[in-house]
C-alpha cells in the first residue's frame, strides 16, 4: 500500500512540474525588456542657409554642428533639414518646418519625436565660427594683419632647381613684394643672384637681398615673441623668422589653418618664416604667417584653390621654442621708403653677444 501511496504522488508532482513549464512558456516572460524611448535617426539632414561647411549630425553626442563665416548676421538663418518617416520636428520646444528662420545668435535644440510621441531625441545645435573651424579656439580679443590688396605669397616649389631648399630667396621676395608692390621678380631671381649652384641660405643673405632692393630690415630678439610680434605688426612692419620646424608640431586635420601642415622628419630642419599679422584669442596667441613649403597642397574645404602656406597660425609659444633652438632673433622688414636703425649687437639671456648667422631649406 505503502509503495502504490508513493507511486501516486510522484505522478502527481511530475504532472504538475509539467504544467509549470508550460503555463510558463507559453505565458508572459517574468521580465520585461527596456523600451527603446531614442529616435537618433530622426533626424537625416540638416543644413543652414550661408554655411561654409555641410552641418555635422553626431548621433553619440547628439549635437549639430554648424559653421558660419566670421561677421555673419546670425539673427534669421534658414534652416533646411530632412526629417524620417512620420517624424515631427521643434526648435526650442515650438514646432518647426524645413526653410523657416532661425536665430543662431541664442542657443537651440532640435527635437525629434515619433507621431505617436513614443519615441524622441534631442540635438544640441553647436555654432562654430569660421576662425573656430580653422583651429582657432575661443574669442578674439586683438588681432592686425598686415595683408595688401594684392598678392604677394610664393609657393617654393615653382619647378626650379633648388626649390626644396629655397625658403630663404622664396620668404624675402614675399617680404619685398609687401613692402614694394612694383617688385616683379619671383623667388628663382633671388636664388640666381645669391648661391646660384645651391645651398641653404643664410640670415645674412636674406638681408643681403633686401638691401639690394631698397628695403630696410633690423635684427631684433625674441625675447618675448608675443610683444615683439604686436608691436612689430602694430608699427606696420612684417618679421622674417629662421626656426628648426621639427620642434613646431603638425596639425592631422588637414582642413585646419593652425600649426605646420608638412612632415618634417628629424630635429635640425631649419626654415624660414613670413609673419604679417597675429591674432590673440582666449587660449593662444597666434602669429599670421606665410609658410612658403606648400608644394602645390591646397584646402580640400571652403577655399579649395587656397595654398596650405597662405595664412597659416602658429602658436607663440611654440614659436618661441623652435627659435631658441635654432635662431632666437626675428629680421624686421619695413615697407619701401621706411628706414629701420639697426644694431649689430644684441642682448639674449641677459648677455650681449654679436648676432650670428642661421639658416633654412
Amino acid at each position: 500500500m505503502r509503495s502504490k501511496i508513493h507511486l501516486l504522488l510522484l505522478s502527481l508532482a511530475m504532472v504538475f512540474a509539467f504544467s509549470c513549464k508550460k503555463d510558463h512558456a507559453g505565458g508572459a516572460p517574468p521580465t520585461q525588456l527596456p523600451k527603446d524611448h531614442t529616435l537618433e535617426k530622426g533626424l537625416v539632414t540638416f543644413s543652414a542657409q550661408g554655411e561654409l561647411v555641410p552641418a555635422v549630425i553626431d548621433t553619440t553626442l547628439n549635437t549639430v554642428t554648424i559653421t558660419m563665416p566670421d561677421g555673419a548676421d546670425l539673427h534669421n538663418i534658414k534652416a533646411s533639414f530632412l526629417l524620417a518617416d512620420q517624424v515631427n520636428a521643434t526648435i526650442n520646444n515650438a514646432s518647426v518646418n524645413s526653410g523657416a528662420g532661425i536665430d543662431l545668435s541664442q542657443p537651440l535644440t532640435i527635437t525629434v519625436t515619433s507621431a505617436d510621441k513614443a519615441r524622441s531625441t534631442t540635438f544640441k545645435l553647436v555654432l562654430q565660427t569660421e576662425l573656430q573651424y580653422f583651429g582657432i579656439g575661443g574669442d578674439i580679443s586683438a588681432q592686425k594683419s598686415q595683408n595688401k590688396g594684392y598678392s604677394f605669397y610664393f609657393d617654393q616649389f615653382d619647378g626650379s632647381a633648388w626649390q626644396a631648399i629655397n625658403c630663404g630667396p622664396t620668404v624675402t621676395t614675399m617680404a619685398i613684394k609687401w613692402a614694394d608692390p612694383s617688385f616683379s621678380k619671383k623667388p628663382v631671381d633671388a636664388r640666381n643672384e645669391i648661391l646660384p649652384s645651391g645651398g641653404w641660405w643664410y640670415t645674412s643673405n636674406v638681408q643681403q637681398y633686401l638691401t639690394e632692393n631698397g628695403i630696410s630690415s633690423k635684427i631684433d630678439t625674441l625675447a618675448d615673441v608675443e610683444a615683439t610680434v604686436k608691436q612689430t605688426i602694430d608699427d606696420g612692419n612684417l618679421m622674417i623668422l629662421c626656426l628648426d620646424m621639427f620642434s613646431v608640431p603638425q596639425n592631422p586635420f588637414i582642413y585646419q589653418h593652425t600649426q605646420k601642415f608638412y612632415y618634417t622628419n628629424a630635429a635640425g630642419w631649419g626654415h624660414f618664416l613670413l609673419v604679417k599679422g597675429y591674432k590673440k584669442a582666449s587660449y593662444h596667441f597666434y602669429l599670421e604667417i606665410y609658410d612658403p613649403y606648400s608644394g602645390g597642397a591646397t584646402y580640400s574645404t571652403v577655399e579649395t584653390d587656397q595654398l596650405m602656406g597662405r595664412d597659416r597660425y602658429y602658436i607663440s609659444d611654440d614659436i618661441k621654442n623652435a627659435t631658441n633652438i635654432w635662431w632666437p632673433y626675428t629680421i624686421i622688414v619695413a615697407p619701401k621708403g621706411k628706414v629701420l636703425k639697426s644694431t649689430g649687437h644684441l642682448k639674449v639671456n641677459s648677455i650681449s653677444n654679436p648676432i650670428p648667422d642661421a639658416r633654412g631649406q
